[in-house]
């Protein structure tokens, strides 16, 4: 497992978009990043150190805030209770590899300014990670880092290619000795086979023989006892007619016979048939679908992921009292709400799904509960809202079609909020 450590209000976004990028390569169930997120009446500590003893790597977000204040004394990254301090301090402790990732142009602290814990970080390899046009490539650099340090040394064999040889093994044990054993037979089934062919091939011709003899006389003798045919009763008739036998009459007064052609029917017209069609995509939507999509998406806003948020919606969206509007009007909204509230945490409550008779759009009915704050202006916030949306899947893909949002202050406003 890798493990992210980062501090909130110095790098979420980043720590985010790192953390997306190393779950698309290493799996979702193999990064962890919320060691913070810890339930109440547990020993943090212990908490920390449970989720250590799993991961093989530690990824440490520095950003220019990474130590939590300034001037020494008044820094978090000072006080022995720091969550940030202690799960860097434990992985150098247990010798977890450490690779820290330096944001932008962060420098990598002095020895002389970190806890007596902490002084084996700055001699750790550094990452620079550019939030810019460069993030991609600064993260497959990291990517390709892990990956040497998490492989498994020369010769192991990873378990599914232990489980292959096992199986190639057990066949291997099972085939042998029936080859063995076809081995044995041959030599002797050979001269057998070999005598079997000899007498079915002499049985067979003097088969044949016979058949030609019984075919030659029959037709001799046939041809001594009948008398000759008149060329009139000689001629042949139509091989589809069945000729029944008559009573001889007097040709000279009998009418002529009426000669029938057989009809033959006509054979039908094959029917083409039509090719077949696609499969078409799977647009049923499902409650799962609906309640990991929202997780994700207040997810995304904690850690101020526009990218993310704008790829949930349609290019037009049917956005409340605003009317229908599009991405850039919802991106703006977005970027005003993260400048005004630096820091949001959310809780998604219990989400309604109503399918409709379409199955590729839902309407999920959920509410949710928000902190919100601004530490520069000592401003915050905390309160309710009730959430309205009719989500698509064209694609396979889910998207925000209509948002609707009603919000309820804790503490009455006399100006109008907006969470």
């Amino acid at each position: 497992m890798i493990a992210i450590s980062y501090r909130r209000e110095d790098s979420t976004p980043v720590a985010g978009r790192l953390h997306d990028r190393l779950q698309a390569d290493f799996g979702r169930g193999n990064v962890f990043m919320d060691f913070d997120s810890i339930p109440f009446g547990v020993d943090f500590r212990e908490q920390i150190k449970q989720t250590l003893e799993r991961a093989r790597v530690v990824v440490a977000v520095i950003g220019p805030n990474w130590l939590g204040g300034r001037g020494k004394g008044n820094r978090r990254i000072d006080d022995p209770a720091d969550f940030v301090r202690l799960e860097i301090a434990l992985a150098l402790q247990r010798g977890i590899p450490v690779i820290p990732v330096l944001v932008g142009d962060t420098p990598m602290p002095k020895v002389e300014t970190l806890p007596v814990d902490l002084k084996g970080l700055p001699f750790r390899n550094a990452l620079a990670l550019d939030t810019g046009v460069d993030f991609h490539h600064h993260a497959d650099r990291l990517i390709a880092g892990i990956r040497d340090l998490v492989k498994l040394p020369a010769g192991a064999a990873s378990p599914q290619q232990e489980k292959m040889e096992s199986v190639e093994a057990k066949s291997a044990e099972l085939t042998a000795p029936t080859q063995r054993q076809e081995e044995k037979v041959a030599p002797a089934d050979h001269g057998r086979r070999k005598t079997m062919m000899l007498i079915g091939s002499s049985l067979v011709l003097i088969g044949l023989a016979a058949t030609a003899g019984w075919y030659l006389f029959a037709k001799l003798g046939r041809a001594r006892t009948q008398p000759a045919l008149s060329l009139a009763i000689a001629t042949p008739s139509p091989v589809t007619i069945e000729t029944p036998v008559a009573t001889p009459i007097d040709t000279a007064t009998a009418p002529p016979t009426p000669v029938t052609t057989p009809s033959v029917a006509a054979a039908p017209a094959p029917i083409p048939t039509p090719p077949p069609s696609p499969s078409p995509l799977n647009s049923m939507i499902t409650d799962d679908e609906v309640q990991s999509f929202v997780t994700a998406h207040y997810r995304a806003t904690e850690r101020k992921d526009l990218d993310f948020l704008l790829s949930e919606y349609e290019d037009l969206v049917d956005h409340g009292t605003d009317g229908r509007r599009d991405k850039a009007f919802i991106r703006n909204g977005y970027v005003n709400y993260f400048r005004r509230w630096p820091t949001t945490s959310f809780t998604v409550g219990d989400i309604r799904v109503m399918h409709s008779l379409s199955p590729d759009t839902v309407t999920a009915y959920f509410e949710i509960r928000f902190f919100v704050q601004d530490l520069a202006s000592n401003r915050s916030k905390t309160g309710r809202a009730s959430e309205e949306w009719v989500i698509s899947k064209s694609f396979g893909t889910l998207k925000i079609i209509s948002e609707k949002e009603a919000v309820h202050s804790d503490v009455p406003d006399r100006r109008r909020s907006h969470r």
